[in-house]
């Protein structure tokens, strides 16, 4: 625990005092920090906000840090199956995602249903609840990631081998992500989400990486199904180069890219390549659609670069 809180000590200076602490890397810091919350168990969102809404000093932050970690989440169990068959890894190849199925099962899905619903406090038998918007409600994502059944779900040792054969590595580490509510539209109530979109930079070269998401209800292409434009991992560099000056890639994405639905069973999990532009999408079915949010970064993992 020692190094952790060494590293968080200085989230801790940097949050209550940003112009007081100049450390030479500030972006190698950050990586650093983010990964001893991670492997604590603990979000990045619920440690900003309470340094940010709490200003504890230090002593206080160390007893809510012991409060928040999870001791047993340093490793999820370990499997030596492969997941990943050869087939599935030239589909990967190919198409730039990737469907686990079964990656957890229906119980550990419908108990992890009732526990956003009762965060939500909603009911889902009284249709009329869920547009209830929540304080910790944004679009689709939800602030929730502290409960006994995420943390379940994330030691999926399917998941953790899926996420080891596309990495080619065991030293990866997971992240502490939201989960996503979506009802269906009505009348009244219009989808939240966002458009087509990527979650990385597109500065070249692109560092490879890999996002995933765990459906936790059945999710077929009318009931808000993850969308992405399968195999454009080989095609986006040249895409980038051929662009004109003028052209905003994300802009142009929007308007000229076709993305194709990924549907599944409660209980499947898709990863995907970040380089694939991807979305949610409108949900026209009759119940709410939920997802878990759970990606694995290799050890090395570093966002220093350029946003654009």
């Amino acid at each position: 625990m020692t190094e952790p809180l060494i590293i968080l000590e200085n989230l801790w200076k940097r949050t209550l005092n940003p112009s007081g602490n100049s450390s030479g890397n500030s972006t190698q810091t950050w990586n650093d920090e983010i990964k001893a919350l991670y492997q604590l168990g603990i979000g990045m969102e619920d440690a900003l906000q309470f340094l940010y809404f709490e200003k504890p000093d230090f002593e206080t932050f160390k007893i809510w840090i012991n409060d928040k970690r999870k001791s047993e989440n340093n490793e999820a169990p370990e499997t030596a199956e492969e997941v990943l068959s050869k087939e599935d890894l030239e589909f990967w190849d190919k198409n730039g995602y990737v469907i686990v199925k079964n990656a957890i099962s229906k119980k550990d899905c419908e108990e992890t249903q009732q526990a956003i619903w009762e965060y939500l406090k909603m009911d889902p038998n009284k249709k009329e609840t869920w547009y209830n918007r929540h304080e910790n409600q944004k679009g689709l994502m939800l602030n929730f990631s502290d409960h006994e059944t995420l943390n379940k779900n994330r030691f999926s040792p399917r998941i953790k081998k899926a996420y080891e054969q596309l990495y080619k590595t065991d030293k990866i580490y997971k992240t502490i992500d939201k989960v996503s509510f979506s009802p269906p539209e009505t009348e009244e109530f219009s989808f939240l989400g966002s458009q087509l979109h990527w979650d990385t930079s597109l500065k070249q070269p692109i560092k490879f990486g890999l996002q995933g998401l765990l459906y936790l209800t059945d999710c077929d292409i009318d009931e808000g199904a993850f969308h992405c434009v399968a195999g454009f991992h080989n095609q986006i560099n040249h895409w980038l180069d051929n662009l004109k000056p003028d052209e905003n890639p994300r802009d142009k994405a929007v308007v000229t890219l076709k993305p194709e639905p990924i549907t599944g069973n409660a209980g499947d999990f898709i990863i995907w390549n970040n380089t694939l532009p991807h979305c949610a999408t409108p949900n026209k079915g009759k119940s709410p659609r939920m997802v878990q949010y759970l990606t694995y970064l290799p050890d090395d993992f570093d966002s220093a670069k350029e946003w654009i």
